[in-house]
């Protein structure tokens, strides 16, 4: 088997149309590299603090301990701005700190001005505790008879717990902050996963292989006569398709890896990413009907919303874990683009025909379910599952476990159609 896969993988570079293909690839990967590593110089690393309101609160209640509070805000207030100028000056340590207790603060506080029970509603509120009692924060909650009206709006509290818990990892783990265009040895394939795989995977995939039919009978009528062979053509044939363009897309990955490995090595691969959990673990469909916007902060390479419900749901992963479920899900997705040309392929007499219908239905699947579409129906559309590092960081509003079992399944469904197209249909 592996003699024929080798073969059908030494034929395919060796054509002229493929290896023209595959140099505008590595080119589109260059520049990208190229405007991500500029575009990484202009943008912010830090973010800019939520704040801590005061409208709600009153002195009426207790004049002096309103004069200890507003105290307190000032504290904090310089802290803040020495905080933002230790990141203007790069002072990352120290910027580090400062965002874990003004964040520590912020979310404290959300606590205590929302009406909600503390129990139901405030996850890791035990980790903000033993955060602030480890940075020795005052504890804000001693100053809630002086607030007047409370609010129901708790989104702002899982933004910061999330910042805190992040920048706390920084600065344990003696990371830099990074921005989210950052590329390095360590984000370098998670970067071009999410901006030009998800177009370009499967364009790639139709343009290699939509004339593997006329190639291929050449040798058919010699390769089915052997005895038993026919009933494994259509895996010896699917795992060269998929092993070709998998070494396309990551050989060149692995390579831009060890080329920017002496410029910035690879402490990276155990930086903080932030992803949503109930989309990773099972079915999970996000809800954020009624919202007019989105407003997301960005944490590193995860931009995470600031009034969305899915924020509660963050948690962090490092980044050499989160690559390894997106490459998973790139190798799901190639299987599955493999599968659909080759189905398309041997139902069509016209390889020009077939690649048009491949890409037809893709690209409609993928109006369809635009990247920030939140209808129910398009759990079921593959193209929502174009971008798995979107599906895992929480920028879709599909997950990663629906994604992997849905592509799974199609993928399934499509080989047992091109086994039936094995014994129904000339190959």
């Amino acid at each position: 088997m592996w003699t024929y896969v080798l073969f059908n993988i030494k034929s395919n570079l060796k054509r002229k149309e493929n290896l023209i293909l595959i140099v505008l690839f590595i080119i589109c990967e260059i520049a990208l590299l190229f405007i991500l590593n500029t575009k990484s110089f202009t943008e912010s690393p830090y973010q800019t603090s939520l704040g801590i309101s005061i409208a709600g609160v009153s002195q009426k209640n207790d004049p002096k301990l309103y004069q200890e509070f507003m105290d307190e805000v000032n504290l904090i207030r310089q802290t803040i701005d020495k905080g933002e100028q230790d990141g203007k000056d790069k002072n990352w340590k120290s910027y580090c700190e400062y965002k874990v207790k003004v964040s520590v603060l912020e979310a404290q506080w959300y606590m205590v001005t929302s009406n909600m029970p503390n129990d139901s509603y405030f996850e890791h509120a035990d980790v903000i505790e033993e955060l602030r009692k480890e940075y020795g924060l005052p504890d804000l909650s001693q100053y809630e008879k002086l607030i007047v009206q409370k609010s129901n709006d708790i989104n702002l509290y899982f933004c910061s717990m999330q910042q805190a818990r992040y920048f706390d990892y920084l600065l344990k783990h003696d990371l830099t902050p990074i921005t989210y265009s950052y590329v390095d040895a360590s984000s370098v394939s998670l970067q071009i996963a999410r901006y030009i795989l998800p177009v370009v995977l499967p364009l790639l995939v139709g343009l290699l292989l939509f004339q593997q039919r006329e190639r291929r009978a050449k040798t058919e009528k010699t390769i089915l006569t052997i005895s038993g062979v026919k009933k494994k053509y259509v895996r010896w044939n699917l795992i060269s398709d998929v092993l070709f363009v998998l070494l396309v897309v990551f050989l060149p990955i692995l390579v831009y890896m060890i080329v920017l490995v002496p410029f910035k090595g690879v402490s990276n691969l155990i930086y903080p990413v932030l992803y949503y959990k109930p989309g990773f673990t099972g079915f999970h469909y996000w809800d954020t009907q009624g919202l007019d916007h989105i407003e997301l902060v960005a944490s590193g390479l995860t931009n995470m919303s600031v009034n969305q419900f899915t924020t509660p749901g963050m948690e962090l992963m490092p980044l050499w874990q989160c690559t390894l479920f997106v490459a998973f899900g790139l190798v799901l997705s190639t299987t599955f683009y493999v599968l659909l040309i080759t189905v398309l392929s041997k139902l069509m007499k016209n390889k020009y025909l077939s690649l048009l219908v491949f890409l037809v239905v893709l690209g409609l699947c993928s109006f369809a379910s635009p990247l920030g579409n939140m209808q129910k129906i398009n759990t079921f559309n593959p193209m929502s599952y174009r971008d798995f590092g979107m599906n895992l960081l929480g920028t879709s509003y599909f997950g990663y476990f629906a994604g992997i079992v849905i592509i799974g399944l199609y993928s399934v469904i499509l080989y047992l159609v091109s086994k039936w197209c094995a014994k129904k249909v000339r190959l």
